[in-house]
């Protein structure tokens, strides 16, 4: 009987260890930016529990929210992090860095022609401009500002080298701080991205700033990326797969006009004190409200050629600005063959060639939902 027992005993041991312990549901940490339109989706997906559909039993995710691409980029080379959402400027410098880690830019989060974040904002007292060219000159000798590795500074560099503008001073300032400073008069002009854009300019937000230029005035489009450490892509293929599964239907989801009240009501619950129209006009509008190209925004989810384009131009530009170390990204980078392989497995039918999800059309402020 004592033997029963002790038997028993070490059974018991091992079973509660072993399913406990060594079997413990893996939990994995996504970065994003609650105030940035490319994070959009991944609100959706954190409030509808889409990835609880796509990714292996057990599995736990973690959202973890960041003002910059660059901090969750940090996060990411750190192992703090398995995926990240940001833009192409913050996710080559990070994918520069192969020493510390391997980060593979495995989907599209969306492009534009430079309607998001590749954009000059300009004090409310600022003259009227007929062009680019008068919007440099008189940028020349001012204060300007952008948060420093993102695609916003990048924006502002093509900018300035496109028109030889020589501010006074560019300064490396947080969305916030710029806002701020627009406010107090502090700042000549700026550049960030969306939804501050539209929160401080005078389209619906507090008519602080004026749209003056966009990336078409430097051929700068915004480009937004979804990257993976490869480690997790190799040791955790089925939650890849199924994470990215579910970051296709979020987009899906985002781009159904008649979920756009929705999409906005759960954007609000993390991007904090800004009001619902101005998230709305932030993604849905039409920015600048003068642009003849209705598109906002197109989702091809995988890489086509104008987002291969985009990206293959950036580390030359990063390098020639002293930004990173090397004149090009590894060919291993940039990977989408995850990505292709859901789409197709989830049996959908590309839109065009060029925007396998379709489109974001840009409208009026009128037509908000929310007034």
């Amino acid at each position: 009987m004592k033997r029963l027992y002790q038997i028993l005993c070490v059974v018991g041991f091992v079973l509660f260890y072993g399913l406990s312990g060594a079997h413990a549901a893996p939990t994995f940490t996504i970065g994003f930016q609650p105030y940035d339109t490319i994070s959009y989706q991944v609100m959706v997906n954190a409030e509808l529990g889409l990835w609880k559909k796509y990714m292996p039993a057990g599995t736990e995710l973690e959202f973890a929210p960041a003002l910059q691409g660059t901090i969750v980029g940090n996060n990411m080379l750190a192992g703090k992090a398995v995926a990240g959402y940001m833009s192409v400027m913050p996710a080559t410098i990070l994918a520069s860095k192969d020493q510390q880690a391997r980060i593979k830019m495995v989907a599209t989060l969306g492009m534009s022609e430079g309607t998001r974040c590749s954009l000059v904002l300009v004090r409310k007292d600022a003259p009227q401009f007929s062009g680019n060219e008068e919007v440099a000159r008189w940028l020349d000798g001012k204060v300007i500002a952008a948060p420093k590795g993102s695609a916003s500074d990048q924006y502002l560099r093509k900018f300035f080298e496109r028109y030889n503008v020589k501010p006074k001073e560019y300064l490396n300032q947080s969305i916030e701080v710029i806002a701020t400073n627009f406010r107090t008069g502090k700042l000549d002009a700026a550049s960030a991205w969306e939804p501050t854009v539209s929160r401080i300019a005078d389209n619906v937000g507090e008519g602080d700033v004026r749209i003056v230029a966009d990336g078409s005035a430097c051929d700068n489009p915004d480009l937004g990326i979804l990257v993976m450490r490869e480690d997790f892509i190799k040791e955790h293929p089925e939650a890849a797969k199924g994470y990215l599964r579910s970051e296709l239907e979020a987009q899906r989801y985002l781009m159904d006009p008649a979920n756009q009240a929705d999409v906005v009501k759960m954007v609000a619950k993390y991007a904090k004190g800004v009001p619902l129209n101005v998230l709305w006009y932030s993604i849905y509008g039409k920015v600048p409200v003068d642009r003849k190209n209705p598109v906002r925004e197109w989702k091809s989810f995988y890489f086509n050629k104008r987002e291969l384009d985009n990206i293959k131009s950036v580390a030359p530009f990063l390098y020639k600005e002293k930004v990173i170390a090397v004149p090009e990204l590894k060919d291993w980078v940039v990977d989408d063959s995850l990505a292709r392989q859901v789409f197709k497995e989830a049996g959908y039918t590309p839109v065009s060639p060029d925007a396998a999800l379709g489109y974001i059309t840009g409208t009026d402020a009128a037509a908000s939902p929310f007034k």
